[in-house]
């Protein structure tokens, strides 16, 4: 992929209604920047106002310490901002030696008491952090932490308990790369061929296994649904999204059991139009791509008693059942229940479950729309049977025509989704 970053860009003088504002915000980070410093804390209070060096290293020095967080606005769909943001990259990040040491944790999940020192002397401890397809192979972009690894030597996944032989070894640079034969700690490299590390695995030394702090993903924050354009494009499409997956552990798919759509969800609407983006470009998969269906579910708002009968003759035994039997709304939350009242034997007891199977199994389309039903009580009050002609069959028969017959008659509504949210806010009085 080409990442151009236009060098060239404009700066100019604050709106005048915002110089103001400018100001005060800006009055604000010096004194949040001097706190880091206490020669540079005294002069700030002298009245003296620290030159752009001091406070640089003041934010870099809070950055580190994690007491605050520089944040900065633009937008990478058009490069807009970015290279400020390069540029904070380099004056306020820390190099490897900078960072508090990761504790190592053992096979069985416990912290060994042990840092993950920068320090080529110590045993590998490596964590791979991307996963990138590539003409040539999967990419596996690990960050040394400490020891070090060289192009033929095995290493332990400690996710998976097994060796891993290092191929090529690479160091990447925007669109070219360069082998090495070895790299060690507070490098970041990428190996070709790896078979079975994924994101967030730990690679170390045989003899002296540990594990590092897995990394941790948000949830998928927005879904799209995606169609191949035909079924021939079914089997691409499900290969192009399982290597997706494997590179972008934030980009999720799952099949919706109701509708039967292939769902993708991601961190917003710039990461699945990237996502798509990728499919046709680079998997070449030609896909439709709309919203995905609500997940409605139909019910009924009426109590309604009817009767059905169930008549089949083929010439040999046939097929008889009657039901007499109500259908009403249930209470929110049950789903679907059965009674039954009948007494005197004219539905044998034996033919319950099938009345209750034939109409359970009818409540997966409703009549309105063909979502599922819910809340629905259904009670069999009487009926009749043949000695010969009635059988479970007929009785579930029955039910299922029963169902087809009353549901419109019982005044049936759509029902859309409720959601349930959390709203945190300050804890500010409200005026």
């Amino acid at each position: 992929m080409n990442l151009v970053i236009p060098t060239k860009y404009t700066i100019s003088d604050v709106p005048e209604d915002m110089v103001e504002q400018v100001e005060e915000y800006r009055e604000k980070l010096v004194e949040a920047a001097v706190e880091m410093d206490d020669e540079a804390m005294e002069q700030y209070l002298e009245g003296q106002e620290p030159s752009i060096e001091t406070l640089k290293a003041c934010l870099r020095k809070g950055t580190i310490d994690l007491s605050f967080f520089p944040t900065y606005c633009g937008s990478s769909f058009k490069n807009k901002g970015v290279q400020l943001i390069l540029d904070a990259v380099i004056d306020y990040l820390p190099n490897p030696t900078e960072v508090t040491p990761q504790p190592e944790v053992n096979l069985e999940g416990e912290e060994t008491g042990e840092l993950a020192l920068v320090d080529p002397e110590k045993p590998l401890r490596a964590l791979a952090f991307k996963i990138m397809d590539d003409r040539y192979g999967a990419l596996t972009f690990i960050r040394i932490y400490s020891g070090m690894i060289s192009k033929g030597s095995t290493v332990l996944n400690s996710f998976t308990g097994k060796t891993e032989r290092i191929g090529r070894i690479v160091e990447m640079h925007a669109d070219s790369r360069n082998d090495v034969d070895s790299a060690q700690a507070g490098d970041i490299v990428a190996v070709l061929g790896m078979k079975n590390v994924q994101t967030g695995h730990t690679l170390c030394d045989q003899n002296q296994p540990a594990t590092l702090e897995p990394m941790v993903f948000p949830d998928p924050v927005i879904s799209i649904a995606i169609a191949p354009l035909d079924k021939a494009g079914a089997e691409k499409l499900g290969i192009a999204l399982g290597k997706m997956i494997a590179e972008d552990p934030s980009f999720r798919v799952e099949t919706d059991q109701e509708s039967g759509e292939t769902i993708i969800k991601g961190m917003g609407e710039l990461h699945l139009d990237i996502k798509v983006d990728i499919l046709k470009r680079t998997h070449g998969c030609e896909v439709e791509v709309g919203k995905p269906q609500v997940a409605y579910r139909e019910t009924i708002t009426q109590r309604t008693e009817d009767v059905y009968t169930h008549k089949k003759q083929t010439g040999g035994a046939g097929q008889f059942a009657k039901i007499d039997y109500v259908i009403e709304p249930g209470e929110v939350g049950t789903g679907f229940l059965f009674e039954s009242k009948v007494t005197g034997g004219n539905v044998p007891r034996e033919f319950w479950p099938a009345v209750q199977k034939g109409f359970q199994l009818s409540t997966a389309e409703g009549v309105l729309a063909g979502y599922p039903m819910q809340d629905i009580k259904v009670t069999l009050m009487d009926g009749a049977f043949h000695a010969v002609d009635s059988s479970a069959v007929a009785f579930e028969t029955a039910a299922r025509a029963a169902y087809r017959q009353t549901l419109p008659k019982a005044s049936p509504q759509l029902l859309e989704p409720v959601m349930n949210i959390d709203v945190f806010t300050p804890g500010r009085p409200c005026r």
